[in-house]
């Protein structure tokens, strides 16, 4: 997008100005306080998440070092959905929406420069992708995440734990009660959830593309230190601003490259797949995002011992040296000179930040898995690939061979497995989630944490062109690409089909025909449903999940 010069961006005599001058003098401003650049706090607090609630606090401590550093700094508010809380198809189209609320503040309110405030899931790669796009100086502060709650035995209890009780009372083993009791304690103060699902595998993907000032992504919700580091970011957007560093100069190929390598060492979650791709195309990069995660996946094993992968809580990598000390690990596989918004190379943030704590943070030579926490698969199935959490998989089902049992929605995969017609050795398929049929990538999470929770979990395999929750565990492959609803070729299997995957040979099929799954493409009869309102106006907009599944009009772009 061209940088637009702004109408109002300082004082000056132009009569043409004196209207919207006139007017933010109403706000109390003086004349002098109209000569100074006009910083935007955007910020996605609300009170029904209780990953962001403390944001309107964090904002404050913004807002004091835009002050101090000589900014004038106006706050904003932008939709926020909890996928927790949530449902249905706004969640990932809230991601889209955001970044068009990002645009049209900045450009419509004629602003200098931005600090951009979120935690969660689809809001922080939301303020990342709107930051791109608009190309302005910009600096993103991550809310942190809640404390851990333990039982009396020391066993942990959050967003996990939940899910998987869920299932264990399905198959009696857990009363209501006790699950009442975790509910209870699960979440007990404000902050993403504490473990390396998809809200903190993104705040540390931001940290590791340079958006976020070192240190921030591991803070908890609760530290002071996270308060410094706002008040901080208020002062280094005032610096950028000087220095005319906008967002594009940090956002690039070599910086998103060095995440998603991140991502391979601290198995992070897949739905990046989803969001590192729509960064990307928001900043003008030509780059295959998938590609890069194939061949990072070979490249960077997985090192970090955090659930839901390993043993250890987001607080614990944070003792163990955070992201520093992890890109400090694979330093020899990142490019070094990326410079971050506090001005410094990869090099010199990381330096002498080796982790004190090797087995929260495993060195190279000694890693829990030889490959990445993530891996793609193609096949017949899946064309242009789709994602398979490898670092979660149970051993014995890293190669696969089994009968489909098809459905259309997550409700209906759930009711089977309730009902017991979900067996061992089955390979579930769940089509029509894509981010077109969906509408908006719908997430399989209910049956993943239900069957996670079962005995199950290590014998059954799910397939689905929808995503799955970064806090999913077992063999579970999603994001199939094209979609069913794109009349993807996962859209010809049946009831009773043999499927087969091999993980380490990175392949995933389904045993029929090029003929048969043409024929049957063709016979597909579920169309996909367009809804009124803004997410009709999503589905006829989005793109593919392989570049984003971004929102493009389908008429020529003006820059």
């Amino acid at each position: 997008m061209t940088q637009k010069e702004p109408a109002i961006r300082s004082y000056d005599d132009d009569i043409r100005h004196s209207s919207p001058h006139a007017l933010l003098r109403g706000l109390g401003l003086a004349k002098e306080d109209l000569k100074k650049p006009r910083v935007a706090i955007i910020n996605t607090w609300n009170s029904i998440n209780p990953g962001h609630v403390h944001l309107d606090t964090l904002a404050e401590f913004v807002k004091e070092g835009i002050l101090e550093a000589g900014g004038l700094p106006f706050n904003f508010n932008i939709t926020n959905i909890c996928d927790g809380i949530g449902a249905g198809p706004y969640i990932l189209a809230s991601r889209d929406l955001m970044c068009n609320e990002i645009e049209t503040i900045m450009d419509g309110c004629q602003l200098d420069a931005m600090v951009l405030l979120a935690t969660c899931d689809k809001n922080v790669p939301g303020i990342l992708m709107g930051a791109a796009r608009m190309d302005l100086p910009a600096v993103i502060v991550t809310g942190g995440y809640m404390q851990t709650s333990y039982e009396i035995d020391g066993s942990i209890v959050d967003g996990i734990t939940i899910g998987n009780s869920c299932g264990a009372v399905t198959e009696g083993c857990m009363t209501m009660e006790q699950l009442e009791h975790q509910m209870d304690i699960a979440c007990p103060a404000p902050g993403a959830c504490g473990f390396m699902g998809t809200a903190n595998t993104m705040c540390t993907l931001t940290e590791a593309m340079g958006m976020s000032l070192p240190g921030n992504a591991t803070l908890p919700a609760i530290s002071t230190h996270l308060k410094i580091t706002a008040r901080e970011a208020g002062r280094r957007v005032m610096e950028l601003w000087r220095k005319g560093i906008t967002a594009r100069q940090i956002i690039t190929k070599e910086s998103v490259t060095n995440a998603i390598k991140v991502c391979m060492a601290i198995g992070g979650s897949t739905n990046t797949m989803m969001h590192i791709p729509a960064v990307a195309a928001e900043a003008g990069l030509d780059m295959d995002c998938w590609d890069v995660y194939d061949q990072a996946s070979h490249e960077i094993p997985l090192l970090m011992n955090v659930r839901p992968t390993g043993a250890y809580t987001m607080f614990d990598f944070d003792q163990a040296g955070g992201l520093r000390a992890l890109m400090h690990e694979i330093q020899d596989h990142l490019n070094l000179d990326c410079v971050g918004v506090n001005g410094k190379t990869v090099k010199e943030n990381i330096a002498g930040h080796k982790t004190p704590y090797p087995e929260t943070i495993r060195p190279m030579d000694n890693p829990f898995t030889k490959d990445g926490g993530i891996c793609i698969l193609k096949g017949n199935i899946a064309p242009d690939g789709c994602a398979a959490k490898q670092s979660t998989f149970p051993r014995n089902m890293l190669k696969f061979r089994g009968p489909a049992k098809v459905f259309f929605s997550n409700q209906e995969a759930c009711e089977a497995l309730r009902a017991g017609k979900i067996q061992a050795g089955d390979a579930v398929v769940i089509m029509m989630m894509g981010a077109k049929a969906g509408p908006g990538m719908l997430s399989a999470y209910g049956f993943t944490s239900e069957l996670a929770g079962t005995s199950l979990w290590d014998k059954v395999c799910l397939i689905t062109d929808g995503r799955f929750s970064g806090a999913a565990k077992g063999a579970i492959t999603g994001y199939c690409s094209p979609e069913a609803g794109l009349k993807g070729p996962i859209c010809a299997v049946r009831d009773g089909d043999i499927i087969t995957y091999d993980v380490e040979a990175r392949t995933i099929n389904v045993e029929l025909s090029d003929q048969e799954i043409a024929q049957r493409v063709k016979e597909f009869d579920r169309e996909v449903v367009y809804y009124d309102g803004f997410i009709g106006m999503y589905q006829k907009t989005v793109t593919s999940l392989k570049t984003g599944a971004v929102l493009r009009p389908t008429g020529p772009r003006k820059s």
